[in-house]
């Protein structure tokens, strides 16, 4: 039933009554401005009011207040948004690092929720579930065309509750009926860290609360071996808690050292955060591999360490969302993250950068102006972080991305470890290409032999290699396949070889971006 306009203007009232709230705290404007904003929401009252009565299809008042918000935000920047209830949560569990569920992670593999891996020590892998198993059942209901959202939704859960599911296993005729109770699940900040030449490695996929102790924990373990210097692998990190981003700086610079600071619109709440010296691990080289996906916190970590001259940078350019949001709960269930400030690195540098409507940066002067680190290394603004050393990856082909696109690799190596006996020597021969090709073509993957081309049959190699040791040893298993041939791994290991200080690391990272200078001329 229609509300009538009696119960609407009442809601309109409460709306500017709430409204008048944010006028406190700015006593100090003038009465006119006031008095033009209320005119402002009144215009709004009388347009609801037209809407509710008089248009030809009748529309929930809700649904008119939740198109006047995301009005109002398509004019703020895309990291304003309105969370609904399930957002908010989501947030929280990325920020908290832990969530009630079974301890996998999904995607959407052949219409059906599939298994890229279980995390270690949860429900999931202590009951056998498999990277490639397909969930076709949660509690009775098929999950055929489900997405991976639809069956997070149902998986996840308060903890101690059950699930019954039932699961698709490459190599078996019936489906395997499981029955699993949930916990709470903790997402590990660090997914792989090891040494390789002597040099620790350390991937960080994310900055939660006990992140820095994590990396704590890795870096006594690698300090303990004496390694010659760390790598730290912040690419495709889009962040996460700011406080968790000081504390990783933290553990790098000596005491009272700024490691970045904020300014919006009231000076007042604008804050600079120093570092507190508690525990420095230092005395070896530290490199920071980044690339346009990092974003936030990382970009917080890079720019403070890149500015007290504490790491090298390597990499491209980092994304730029420098910029604060503020989380402000909304009614009963729902939230607003609003954009609030703006971080800035000690060498005065702003890390946002905003982009245009086709998502391409958006250059400004200060892209190309000159900022200093402690050294009096120049470094650039322009949003982001750019890099010390500037080092691409190849570009993937066509044929490389509709692979990847279509998942094809990982399937595959589902269907080939069902039929095949494969260990830890496992490398792709020519009867693996052989059925891997067979496989395309079952998968209905229109190619031609002249698509193999030398650079293709590497990258294939690769994929299939990566993808066979993700599904026998989860994501450990694919940094184990995959970190040796990285490139730009291997030529941060080639500066290892040759460099023994941080100082020595600066000026072989300018050698070699002189160099790259030289061969593009």
């Amino acid at each position: 039933m229609r509300p009538k306009l009696k119960f609407i203007l009442p809601l309109i009232f409460l709306l500017v009554i709430a409204t008048g709230s944010y006028f406190l705290w700015a006593g100090d404007q003038k009465q006119e401005s006031n008095a033009r904003q209320f005119e402002d929401l009144d215009r709004l009252n009388e347009v609801m009011v037209k809407i509710m009565n008089y248009y030809v299809e009748e529309k929930e008042f809700g649904d008119l207040i939740d198109s006047a918000i995301n009005g109002m935000l398509r004019d703020l920047d895309m990291h304003s948004v309105y969370m609904d209830k399930k957002q908010y949560e989501n947030l929280m569990i990325d920020t908290e690092g832990e969530f009630g569920g079974l301890g996998i992670q999904l995607s959407v593999r052949d219409n059906y929720p599939t298994v890229l891996a279980p995390i270690d020590d949860t429900p999931a892998s202590r009951l056998g579930i498999q990277s490639g198993d397909m969930i076709i059942e949660i509690e009775g209901e098929s999950t055929k065309g489900w997405s991976s959202d639809q069956a997070v939704e149902k998986l996840r859960g308060k903890p101690g509750t059950q699930v019954n599911l039932k699961i698709g296993r490459q190599g078996l005729d019936e489906p395997i009926p499981i029955v699993i109770t949930r916990e709470i699940i903790k997402v590990p900040s660090i997914t792989y860290s090891t040494t390789i030449e002597n040099v620790g490695y350390v991937r960080l996929a994310r900055f939660a609360k006990k992140t820095v102790t994590e990396l704590s924990d890795v870096l006594r373990g690698f300090e303990a071996q004496r390694v010659k210097g760390v790598i730290i692998d912040l690419r495709g990190n889009p962040g996460g808690l700011l406080t968790s981003a000081f504390e990783v700086a933290d553990l790098f610079l000596d005491k009272d050292k700024l490691i970045v600071y904020t300014e919006g619109r009231t000076p007042a709440n604008n804050q600079k955060f120093f570092s507190s010296a508690r525990a420095i691990h230092g005395n070896y080289p530290v490199v920071i591999l980044q690339d346009g996906a990092s974003a936030s916190a990382s970009e917080i970590v890079a720019g403070a360490l890149q500015d007290w001259d504490r790491a090298l940078i390597v990499g491209q350019t980092s994304f730029g969302k420098g910029s604060v949001q503020t989380v402000f709960r909304v009614g009963k269930e729902d939230a607003l993250k609003l954009t609030t400030q703006k971080y800035f690195t000690p060498s005065k540098r702003c890390i946002h950068r905003d982009y245009d409507d086709s998502g391409e940066p958006i250059v400004t002067e200060d892209s190309t102006k000159e900022y200093f680190t402690e050294s009096g290394r120049v470094v650039y603004g322009g949003g982001g972080i750019t890099p010390d050393w500037n080092v691409e990856l190849p570009e993937f082909t066509d044929f490389q991305r509709n692979l990847e696109i279509r998942g094809l690799f990982f399937s595959f190596a589902v269907k080939y470890t069902a039929y095949h006996t494969v260990g830890d020597n496992f490398d792709v021969d020519a009867a693996v290409t052989k059925e891997f090709k067979k496989f395309l073509t079952e998968k209905e993957f229109a190619y031609t032999e002249a698509d193999f081309t030398p650079e293709n049959v590497t990258y294939v190699d690769r994929a299939i290699r990566r993808e066979v040791f993700r599904k026998l040893h989860g994501t450990k298993g694919a940094y184990v396949a995959t970190l040796a041939e990285d490139e730009q791994i291997v030529k941060i290991l080639e500066m290892f070889r040759s460099v023994k200080t941080l100082d020595e690391a600066f000026k072989y990272a300018a050698r070699q971006t002189e160099l790259a200078k030289t061969e593009k001329k």
